[in-house]
This record gives C-alpha cells, structure tokens and sequence, in this order.
C-alpha cells in the first residue's frame, strides 16, 4: 500500500509534465512537400555544391544573391561547421496563410511561404538551428527562398 501511495502521484506528475507542452501536430502533407524540398536543397549545401543549390534556389532567391555572391557567401558561411551530422526538422511557420473559416480549419491551405527551423548537429560537437525559408512558386513546386544559421 505504501508504494501504490508514491506511484499513484510520481505517475500524474509524469503525465502532466509529457502533457504540458501542448499536443504535437504531424505535419500536413503540404508540409511535408515542403520539408522534403528544403532537405533535398540542403544535399548540395552540405556537400559545398553552392551552384547546384542556387540553381534549385526560387526566383526570387536568385533575383536577390548572385550566383558567385552565393558561392563564396556559402563558403564562408559554413566553413567554421564542418560537416553535418545529424539534421532534424523542427518548428513551421506559414506565411501568406489565409484566415481559418468554418469550412476550412487553419493550416489546411497553405500560405505562399513557410519557414521550417532545423536542428543541425556539425562535426566539432557545434549544433545551431538552420532556418530554411520555401515559397510555393507557381508550378506549385516548393523552393528555397532564404538560408540563415543561426547559433
């Protein structure tokens, strides 16, 4: 009896703490789209293919850094790094979402631009959070718009 009486309460402590954070949300499958092309971009960033990157980059990523801006920008960018570890995709946010209705709960169309967060673990035991920005262009496809790191 003496044992039931410190488990009952450990146990509801346990659940109020996996609880308190909020329920998870899946990602849509537009989401997915979307974290599936920001990590297929990411195979030439990692590998220091800066060209290869720009050229799966939108248009407008394009418009705004130059080919070579980009190639020696990436370089010096990612050289104190080292190579990528480990990539875990985190928070979303849309951009250009419409508001919810009735017919239409929030998320479910998605905007002209989400922003996914990225927990990147780099050799040298160094993780910081890449923030890829996509943008729906208008063959649908979702493409890279933006690249920061930060930490």
């Amino acid at each position: 009896m003496r044992f039931s009486r410190f488990l009952l309460p450990l146990l509801a402590l346990a659940l109020l703490l996996l609880f308190a954070s909020g329920p998870v949300r899946a990602a849509t499958p537009d989401e997915q789209d979307a974290i599936n092309a920001a990590e297929q971009w990411l195979v030439p960033v990692d590998a220091g293919k800066a060209a290869d990157a720009w050229a799966m980059a939108s248009a407008s990523f394009k418009s705004t850094v130059g080919r070579e801006v980009w190639r020696s920008g990436l370089a010096d960018l990612r050289k104190p790094f080292g190579r990528v570890e480990s990539r875990k995709a985190g928070n979303l946010a849309h951009l250009g979402d419409a508001p919810a209705d009735k017919d239409r709960p929030r998320g479910s169309t998605v905007g002209s631009r989400i922003t996914i967060l990225f927990e990147t673990h780099f050799a040298g035991d160094k993780t910081v959070a890449e923030e890829v920005m996509l943008e729906r262009e208008k063959d649908g496809v979702w493409r890279v718009a933006g690249y920061f790191i930060r930490g």
